[in-house]
């Protein structure tokens, strides 16, 4: 048996590493894992894979006109599993393991009913929403994050119940930790160091984060916001150019290692609107940072204890935002442990 891993291509979000955790437990117990990109081109997430994994490229343009050659590629392999995290790359795997007979696991990265959709993106999302509510039955199983995106989930695409399980993401704490050793603090200032890591997409709340940050700086003068992720979108470049405070806000861009960030930061803020699953809150954590979060998903309460590892608030509230970030800057002697993934329940899924 072997499982294929499908990447759109091969950029590094949240859901790709998560991905490539995954993957690194199935071949733990002795899988055979490799991963198919339905694209070309290079990517930071290359490094992410190899040498650890077979990594095969497609050459297609778009994951939905990947599918004639995901089949050709498909076609040659014999006791395989599929697996996909992505709507559009769903989509192609879906059909194809429709018509050769494979068995496709799914992921899903967002609650289905709230992908905070605006103009054509929004279309072009609901369009791929539409056509997975159609495919998605066929699916051997569909991984939902948290139990509520799992009813949600249900409600949305009218799977059966038993369709649908819930298994919460892993932790690679060893990896995350081992990423930071040696590394040279990033900060170049003193002070107490709010640190962001999120693309920089109106999802991710950031414009609230900069409103919140400039109501901490009126009491914590000497404080700095760092926020690393991807600023190459118009949304992004607007937001970045009109930020006041430059002298004490860092957008730090993308960086392939983020981790050497999280350990030298004082405070991990998570502004996000909406996430399936806050991956990068619990990598945060493995440095025991308090944190400030917003309560974008329910499962955030069962990560973030009130004043013990740190402070919850509601979404777009930047003044409840900066109260958790000063209140979790008080914060000390912390030690995060994770415990909700449910590693051999995730084997099973592959049976």
């Amino acid at each position: 048996m072997a499982y294929y891993f499908l990447l759109a291509d091969l950029s590094c979000g949240g859901s790709e590493r998560v991905s490539v955790s995954l993957a690194r437990i199935l071949q733990r117990r002795g899988a055979d894992v490799r991963f198919v990109c339905l694209s070309g081109g290079d990517g930071e997430l290359r490094q992410w894979i190899e040498p650890d994994f077979q990594l095969d490229m497609l050459g297609a343009r778009r994951a939905i006109t990947s599918i004639p050659a995901l089949k050709r590629y498909m076609r040659r392999q014999s006791g395989a599993v599929m697996f996909s995290t992505r709507e559009h790359v769903t989509i192609a795997a879906l059909t194809v393991g429709r018509s050769l007979g494979i068995p496709v696991v799914v992921r899903l990265p967002n609650m289905p009913s709230n992908q905070l959709y605006r103009g054509l993106t929004g279309l072009k999302w609901r369009i791929i929403r539409g056509v997975n509510k159609h495919l998605l039955p066929s699916a051997k199983v569909i991984i939902a994050q948290t139990e509520d995106m799992r009813q949600d989930a249900l409600r949305c695409y009218r799977l059966p119940d038993d369709k649908v399980v819930t298994l919460c993401n892993p932790l690679d704490s060893h990896f995350v930790k081992k990423s930071a050793e040696g590394q040279p603090d990033p900060f170049d200032r003193p002070g107490t160091r709010f640190l962001a890591v999120c693309n920089v997409h109106y999802s991710k709340g950031v414009d609230v984060l900069l409103k919140a940050f400039a109501i901490v700086r009126q009491s914590m003068t000497d404080a700095t916001l760092t926020i690393v992720g991807r600023t190459d979108t118009p949304y992004a470049e607007s937001l970045v150019a009109g930020a006041e405070d430059k002298e004490h806000v860092r957008f730090a861009g993308f960086q392939g290692n983020p981790y050497p960030f999280m350990r030298h930061c004082d405070v991990f803020v998570l502004s996000s609107r909406m996430e399936g699953f806050p991956n990068v809150l619990l990598e945060a954590m493995c440095f025991d940072k308090p944190v400030a979060a917003t309560r974008c998903v329910p499962v955030v309460d069962q990560i973030v204890r009130q004043g013990v590892n740190g402070y919850t608030c509601p979404t777009d509230d930047p003044e409840a935002l900066a109260a958790s970030m000063a209140q979790a800057a008080t914060l000390s002697g912390i030690h995060n442990t994770y415990d909700l993934f449910d590693e051999e329940r995730f084997v099973a899924l592959f049976a």
